[in-house]
């Protein structure tokens, strides 16, 4: 098959279309509402950011909640971590039902969490290096999670290797269109959140419950969007020559 991020694009848009019965009620439960929980913790805890916009007390502010709710981030990282193998399998594993994707998901999970850190890492190392050696990393080692849920069969390792073989001569490319897509991605994400929350926000003063109503319509938009990233990362590992039963 033909390598073009235009053909992965239009792959991706069919692939949204294709077992929306099965993919939404995955995406519901362990995207969805993990998301809306982790919004709804940060207003009960009462968190508020500097009105300066200074990085220092942001972060302070930041790490405080975080030690002060280890527990919830845990079990929301987890979750949240657990519906993106459940989905990439979904795809990925064609004729399989979506009990046998899901237990084969609680069974993989450590292993697919720990590709995460490994990438995660390269990439952070590359930042060491400025902005554009972690791009070229990001592009080589964004199939690996993709490679891992592909096959049962194969282990965390050779999953990072078939990622690796599979990005072979498209580092840059890969890189940097994976940027481009999630800051489209997120620049539409937010500007489609400051609008409801301009909306929203003369309605719901004085009330924390009617406030966080307004996380319900975000929490659903970052789903779609983490859906949709998803599924650009499917079909830009077939156009690569990644393997995907039955299609």
């Amino acid at each position: 098959m033909k390598f073009s991020f235009r053909g992965v694009l239009a792959d991706a848009v069919k692939l949204w279309r294709t077992d929306r019965e099965l993919m939404w009620p995955i995406a519901g439960a362990f995207l969805f509402l993990p998301l809306l929980g982790l919004f709804l913790l940060a207003v009960t805890s009462g968190i508020e950011l500097p009105e300066n916009g200074d990085r220092a007390q942001t972060r302070e502010v930041m790490n405080a909640f975080l030690l002060s709710n280890l527990g919830w981030m845990a079990l929301i990282i987890a979750v949240t971590e657990f519906g993106g193998l459940a989905l990439l399998s979904l795809y990925l594993r064609r004729g399989e039902t979506v009990g046998a994707v899901l237990l084969s998901s609680v069974q993989r999970l450590i292993p697919f969490f720990l590709i995460g850190i490994v990438v995660n890492t390269l990439v952070q190392l590359g930042t060491y290096l400025l902005i554009v050696p972690a791009i070229y990393v990001f592009g080589r080692t964004w199939m690996m999670g993709v490679a891992f849920a592909a096959e049962p069969t194969r282990g965390a390792w050779q999953a990072m290797v078939r990622g690796f073989e599979l990005s072979e001569k498209n580092g840059w490319k890969i890189g940097f269109f994976a940027l481009g897509i999630a800051v489209f991605i997120g620049a539409s994400a937010l500007s489609i959140a400051v609008v409801i929350f301009a909306i929203a926000a003369p309605l719901v003063v004085g009330s924390q419950g009617a406030a966080s109503l307004v996380f319900v319509p975000i929490a659903l938009l970052v789903t779609a969007c983490w859906v949709f990233f998803t599924l650009v990362r499917i079909a830009l590992y077939r156009r690569l020559g990644g393997s995907i039963n039955g299609m």
